[in-house]
């Protein structure tokens, strides 16, 4: 049985997750994820940290020593509003912890202990502000609640078997409890170990109502941390995990590589009460495929919209980690979740792009950001409500006066305008004509547009072109984004050779 008492639990999803769309009303999840946009790396993927975080109406995404950060646009697309090289950031482990909360990052690296203040990071703004550096401090798992930072090397990553009693006494653990109400100061004030103890080893850790969940190996324990000096275990589930997925609150994920089992936390007087909700396995996604295939270690909850959202990784035999990103594999609450069929009616699986590992999922309204490994912060989304491409990547062979730029859409509704920009200007809106795209696999019909622009007086650089298009009902959505370098005045483009 895939759930526990499913379809009751799906109906207490539903309210917990604040669906808009009844169960009567819905029977198939329609919400793919399709590449919206892509804001290219400013550094190296190796030169690690990463992360991505909402603060407000903003965005951060850390890569290396440079904080990219972003103003959310209603259209899709993220808009760079300033970028800062953190000359200080000493880190360069790509496993590196990274947290943030309040307005602070934390970064936990082999240089140590990083705490930064972002909290006048904006236009107009200020640059990212060392706080501390404490030296010997090396984590890859963070997690903050008020004026508690939980610190953690998991087992995972540990050169030896952290699993009770087959380590023995030589392979264990340990969480380490820090007071940061002074960032200047960090204190350790409280140590959890899994020194022989039928844990094993802890492997991830997240806060829920203030209360530190830990998922080891060998079960999934909750800790009253009301004094850290002196934690109290709580009841949690016996079902162990190499990853979380925390809302902070309500919500409660416990993973592994082939599943993934969701509860609702009721907190009772400093204690909490674990629901169980559902059962997830991966997508039937293994034909064709050498490689087995994994739930990435990394997913979030997207309460506005009900669903959660993971990520499929293929496997690195060798060295037992992600060798790529190949989908996302979204599970909609908003859906009855009965079985018997693959696809599974209530879950939607895209396809990523870009051959590479991607990191840190970020939900933000409708749309999903990640880091990419080679391809930098990638946006998906749109739902559905339509989709589409700029079929023009470069100015080889524009004519010089005037060149047409073209490409394709489609949607749920028909799209009945496009416009296209280029760096925020508009180049005027497309014409909608020709015969329908048979060459583009869709359920729904596919369109072709075409704008006229000159772009001869183009400045040297590189330029963003993105695509917005309007459907019947009104809905305006960017559908594309791409990128092209434009060599400057006079090399962009080629004079048409005169017919003899």
């Amino acid at each position: 049985m895939r759930v526990f008492s499913r379809l009751a639990l799906v109906v207490l999803a539903v309210a917990v997750l604040s669906a808009s769309t009844a169960l009567a009303d819905q029977y198939q999840a329609t919400c793919p994820l399709t590449l919206v946009a892509t804001n290219a790396g400013p550094t190296a993927f190796y030169q690690s940290p990463h992360g991505v975080f909402r603060f407000g109406s903003q965005v951060f995404a850390l890569r290396g020593q440079t904080l990219t950060t972003y103003t959310v646009t209603e259209l899709g697309d993220m808009q760079i509003a300033r970028e800062d090289f953190i000359g200080a950031l000493a880190a360069r482990e790509t496993k590196g912890g990274v947290a943030f909360n309040a307005g602070f990052l934390y970064v936990s690296s082999e240089a140590g202990l990083e705490i930064y203040d972002l909290r006048s990071v904006r236009a107009g703004g200020t640059a990212p502000i060392l706080v501390s550096r404490t030296p010997g401090l090396r984590y890859h798992r963070l997690a903050v609640s008020g004026n508690l930072l939980a610190a953690l090397y998991p087992a995972t990553d540990l050169p030896c078997s952290a699993i009770y009693p087959a380590g023995g006494s030589s392979c264990f653990n340990q969480i380490d409890i820090y007071n940061i109400a002074n960032p200047l100061t960090p204190v350790r004030v409280g140590t959890l170990s899994t020194f022989l103890s039928p844990l094993g080893g802890y492997n991830d850790i997240a806060f829920n109502f203030g209360i530190l969940i830990a998922a080891a190996n060998g079960n999934t324990v909750a800790w009253n941390l009301s004094n850290p000096a002196s934690p109290t275990m709580l009841p949690g589930t016996g079902v162990p995990g190499t990853f979380l997925v925390s809302n902070g609150s309500t919500l409660l994920g416990v993973g592994n590589d082939t599943s993934i089992i969701t509860y609702t936390i009721t907190p009772t007087d400093g204690n909490t009460v674990f629901h169980p909700l559902t059962y997830h396995s991966t997508a039937n996604l293994q034909v064709e495929r050498a490689n087995p295939i994994i739930f990435h270690p990394q997913a979030v909850f997207d309460e506005s919209n009900g669903r959660l959202i993971t990520m499929i990784d293929e496997l690195d035999y060798q060295t037992l980690q992600p060798a790529r990103t190949i989908a996302f594999d979204v599970f909609d609450y908003a859906t009855a979740m009965l079985e018997g069929r693959d696809p599974r009616q209530y879950e939607q699986v895209s396809y990523t792009q870009g051959d590479e590992v991607k990191w840190n999922p970020l939900s933000v309204g409708s749309l999903v950001y990640v880091v990419g490994e080679m391809t930098g912060t990638q946006t998906y989304g749109a739902c559905g409500l339509m989709t589409g491409k700029i079929e023009f990547d470069t100015i080889a062979g524009t004519v010089c006066g005037g060149a047409e730029i073209h490409g394709w859409v489609t949607g749920t509704l028909k799209i009945t305008n496009v416009e296209l920009l280029l760096d925020g200007g508009s180049l005027g809106s497309a014409s909608l004509s020709g015969p329908p795209r048979n060459d583009i696999p869709s359920t729904t019909p596919v369109s072709t547009w075409r704008v006229s622009a000159n772009l001869d007086a183009i400045t040297r650089g590189e330029h963003v072109l993105r695509a917005i298009g309007t459907d019947a009902a009104g809905n305006r959505r960017q559908f594309s984004s791409q990128r092209i370098f434009f060599p400057g005045p006079g090399s962009n483009c080629v004079a048409r050779r005169r017919a003899v």
